[in-house]
C-alpha cells in the first residue's frame, strides 16, 4: 500500500476562528485526501483539536477555575471530560464534510502504550490496514478520555510518527502554524530563515526547535522534530508545512521537488 499519514494540529483546525472549527480547513483536507485516494494512495489522518473544541463548546469562563486547580489529578480529569465533548464535534465535522467527497471516515482512538506492545501493535496495524482495504479514512486521535497517560505523554506528532513507521508509510505530512523549521523563532524574529532541507537531526537542529507558541495545542516544533527523527530512522520521509498550504498536499506527494516553502526531512 502507498500510505500517506497527515497530521493536523489544533491551531490549524481552528485557524482564523475563536477556537471553533474552521470548516474551510477540513473541507480542503477532505478535497486533498480525495485527490490522493484517486491517485491510488491510502490516507490516514491524525487529528488534534478535541480538547480545544470541548473548551470552546462548554465555555472558557465556565472552566477557568476548574482548569486552574492546584490539584493536577483534578485538572487532568476535567481535561478528559472536556475532550469527550470536543471529540464528538470533531468527528461530526469530519463525517459531514468528507461525505460530500463520497468518502467514509472512521474514528480510531489509540493509547500510546498500545504502540509499545507487540500484540496491540499488531492489532492496530491490522485494523488500519483493513480500513484501507474497504476504503475508510481513519481519523486517529490519542485516547485522552480514558487514559491519563495520553495527556501526560505529549502530543499527536509522536502518535503520527509511530503510526507512519508502523505502517511503513511513504511519508508523514505535518500541518503547522508555520512553514517549517526556522533558524530562530519566526513568531519573535521577523528575519528568521526557513530551513528547507534536513538530512540529519543533531543537537543543533534540536536546539533550533522552540516550544509551542499556542495555548491550544500540546505539541510545539520540538515535538515535530522528534517525530521527524523517529520517521527518518525508519526510512519515512517527513514534510512540515503551513496549514495555509493544505491545497498543495497532493502536489508535494506526487512531486517531491514541487516548489513550496516547507521543511523536508529525509536521509
Amino acid at each position: 500500500m502507498k500510505i500517506i499519514v497527515l497530521k493536523i494540529g489544533t491551531t490549524s483546525i481552528t485557524k482564523g476562528t475563536n477556537k471553533g472549527i474552521n470548516y474551510s480547513v477540513i473541507n480542503q483536507l477532505a478535497c486533498e485526501t480525495d485527490i490522493l485516494r484517486q491517485a491510488g494512495y491510502k490516507v490516514l489522518i491524525v487529528s488534534s483539536g478535541a480538547m480545544g473544541l470541548g473548551i470552546n463548546r462548554i465555555g472558557r469562563e465556565n472552566l477557568e477555575s476548574k482548569l486552574n486547580s492546584q490539584d493536577t489529578s483534578v485538572v487532568r480529569s476535567y481535561k478528559q471530560a472536556i475532550t469527550s465533548v470536543g471529540q464528538v464535534e470533531l468527528m461530526k465535522t469530519y463525517e459531514n464534510i468528507f461525505k460530500y467527497y463520497d468518502v467514509n471516515v472512521g474514528q480510531v482512538l489509540i493509547a500510546h502504550k498500545g504502540l509499545h506492545d507487540k500484540d496491540r501493535d499488531a492489532t492496530i496495524k491490522n485494523t488500519l490496514e483493513k480500513m484501507f482495504e474497504i476504503d475508510i479514512i481513519p481519523i486517529v486521535n490519542a485516547n485522552d478520555t480514558v487514559s491519563s497517560a495520553e495527556l501526560e505523554y505529549g502530543d499527536n506528532d509522536s502518535l503520527a510518527a509511530r503510526l507512519a513507521t508502523l505502517l511503513g508509510a511513504k511519508s508523514l505530512i505535518i500541518l503547522s502554524d508555520v512553514k517549517g523549521l526556522y533558524d530562530k523563532d519566526p513568531h519573535k524574529y521577523p528575519d528568521a530563515q526557513l530551513i528547507k532541507t534536513v538530512n540529519k537531526i543533531d543537537e543543533k537542529i534540536l536546539d533550533l526547535a522552540g516550544e509551542s507558541s499556542s495555548g491550544s495545542g500540546m505539541g510545539g516544533m520540538y515535538s515535530k522534530i522528534l517525530a521527524a527523527q523517529m520517521c527518518m530512522n525508519a526510512g519515512v520521509k517527513v514534510e512540515i508545512l503551513c496549514a495555509d498550504h493544505i491545497k498543495k498536499i497532493s502536489e508535494i506527494v506526487k512531486d517531491p521537488a514541487y516548489d513550496l516553502e516547507r521543511t523536508s526531512f529525509s536521509n
